[in-house]
């Protein structure tokens, strides 16, 4: 299966040199800072007052836009970060060019060295995935006073970005530029490519293959050329933005809503922001929970197995009861019966039809009678063992599960800090000094139902927990998915309409195991019906005089609270 890109192509940044241009042609550099190694901020003042403006050379999200997420510095400044001060602090932005539609971005400065003569420097924007680089070019020279990232003649046969080169630009695409091309251009292309899917990101510069899907498949009957020309120009032209949802969160952002499901945005800088810092949390939480996820496939796969052992032991003690009964046979009958025999025919007085039990020649009949007693009581005793064994196994099952379920849910570190410490008392991982700072605790997810009713979500079990027994009042209503792994789901309210009741089981649907499928059980009943066992795992509870809903579950439509 072919992973899709994100349709962050040249065409979603022609929209933000736009933007870039109708704001900051002209503005002054007030300020640079550079929070983390491969991101630099530009604090600048423009016709619409100061804005904040970030490049990144990141290998994933390399990008450039207006930013106004606050971002720590380091205590002491890179190299690259002084040179920008020293040459670009106090200079005037005079032009922002996108080359060829592709995603490189210059931006044109002129100011003042020391001395007091001008000074004009170019700073480029290369966003080429892990080829990315943000570079300070000195005009007069066209030589590269420094770069985010060294690349020698060793990684690069074709140019070194080093202090002092002559800066050469990246190889000139042989694709056309969506926005200036000729008729004959165009004809000659549709000459030498089949009209795929992939006709426009195989001939155009910076269109990506969902963009080029995209427009494939709203062409009909309109003349290719012109149909091409306005399309291509009306998605790099657009007024809204968008991030393109699914159930998993954010999936892409762009100039065009591909799909049904998104978010709408007035500003492509703000529609790329919000993307990418949720995109980017996401990905740091779950390289920061690599971890948990592995011990918990482990612990997972091992308690599958011994399932499995315990399923195959309850199988084999299935066939018990023709030893118990061949004892009890053998027992009424032993007064007929000699030692030393090596089979038996006798009545089975339960089916009226003779059995032939066998016997073992060298031990008396007494004892054959006992052997078979001794075998069905051994199968019995394994069976007894084996299902209370299973009920602790398919428990353990069920709250491992809930546990990767929660790391799907997570939304800041905190909760990976709970989760760790609930793991640490299941004995999963091994205790570890946290230090001495108080860790904060993280809250659960928390909507208002189209009634206007409080409706509560655990995201782990230590919430799930502290809001069946602790906040939830008696009289509230609990929801949870009938025998799956998911949420606790509390109604803060004991009058509500059936409205509210199936937005709340939706909730329960959606965020557990079962959230993919249809018509999936949620048992809801009240809160004082619910109880939590002595030295149950957390989340685990027990619960009486419950009904269920059945729901097909589906993203939240009822508002989030904060």
């Amino acid at each position: 299966m072919r992973k899709k890109k994100m349709a962050l192509d040249g065409i979603f940044f022609t929209n933000i040199t736009s933007e870039l241009k109708e704001d900051l042609t002209g503005a002054k550099v007030n300020k640079i800072s550079q929070p983390e190694n491969d991101t630099i901020i530009l604090s600048m003042r423009g016709v619409s007052g100061n804005r904040k403006l970030l490049l990144t050379s990141n290998s994933s999200y390399a990008r450039i836009h207006f930013t106004d997420l606050p971002k720590e510095n380091p205590m002491q400044a890179p190299l690259f970060l002084m040179v920008l001060r020293k040459h670009l602090v106090g200079s005037k932005l005079i032009e922002i060019n996108q080359v060829d539609g592709d995603r490189l971005i210059n931006l044109h400065f002129v100011g003042y060295d020391e001395f007091g003569y001008d000074q004009a420097f170019t700073l480029s924007i290369e966003m080429m995935g892990k080829h990315s680089n943000i570079i300070l070019v000195r005009d007069q020279e066209g030589t590269i006073v420094d770069c985010i990232k060294h690349v020698s003649s060793l990684k690069n046969s074709y140019r070194s970005l080093l202090p002092g080169k002559s800066y050469i630009a990246p190889p000139k695409s042989n694709k056309l530029d969506p926005l200036h091309f000729s008729d004959e251009e165009f004809h000659q292309a549709r000459a030498t490519h089949d009209f795929t899917e992939d006709f426009y990101s195989t001939v155009f510069a910076g269109v990506s293959r969902r963009t080029s899907h995209f427009i494939h498949s709203i062409h009909q009957d309109e003349e290719p050329l012109a149909f091409s020309r306005e399309i291509l120009k009306k998605l790099a032209e657009s007024e809204k933005f968008y991030i393109l949802t699914s159930e998993k969160g954010f999936e892409d952002v762009t100039s065009y809503p591909f799909k049904e499901t998104y978010l709408e945005f007035d500003s492509p800088s703000l529609a790329l922001e919000t993307f990418v810092h949720e995109k980017d949390a996401k990905d740091r939480i779950k390289s920061k929970t690599s971890d948990l996820q592995k011990i918990l496939n482990n612990n997972l796969q091992r308690v599958r197995k011994k399932i499995e052992v315990l399923d195959k032991s309850i199988e084999d003690s299935m066939d018990k009861e023709k030893f118990k009964l061949r004892g009890e046979i053998l027992s009424a009958n032993v007064y007929a019966l000699k030692d030393g025999m090596e089979k038996a025919t006798l009545l089975n007085y339960y089916t009226g039809e003779d059995i032939e039990i066998r016997l073992n020649p060298s031990k008396s009949i007494s004892q054959n009678i006992e052997m078979y007693y001794n075998k069905y009581n051994k199968k019995k005793r394994a069976e007894v063992m084996a299902k209370g064994q299973k009920i602790l196994a398919l428990e353990e099952e069920d709250y491992l599960t809930s546990i990767l379920l929660s790391l799907e849910n997570l939304e800041n570190e905190n909760e990976i800090q709970e989760i760790r410490k609930e793991l640490m008392v299941a004995g999963y991982l091994r205790f570890r000094k946290t230090g001495t700072k108080k860790d904060i605790a993280s809250k659960p997810l928390h909507f208002t139902s189209t009634e206007g009713i409080d409706i509560y979500v655990g995201k782990n079990n230590t919430q799930n927990d502290y809001l069946t027994t602790k906040f939830a009042s008696r009289h509230d209503t609990w929801l949870h998915t009938k025998d799956i792994p998911g949420s606790h789901v509390i109604i803060r309210s004991d009058h509500f309409n059936d409205e509210t009741l199936l937005e709340a089981a939706n909730l329960a649907a959606y965020f557990s195991k079962a959230s993919k499928s249809t018509k999936v059980p949620v048992d809801y009943t009240l809160v004082k019906h619910v109880k939590k066992p002595n030295g149950a795992k957390p989340g685990m509870v027990i619960y009486s005089t419950n009904k269920t809903l059945y729901v097909d579950p589906e993203a939240p439509r009822i508002p989030r609270q904060e």
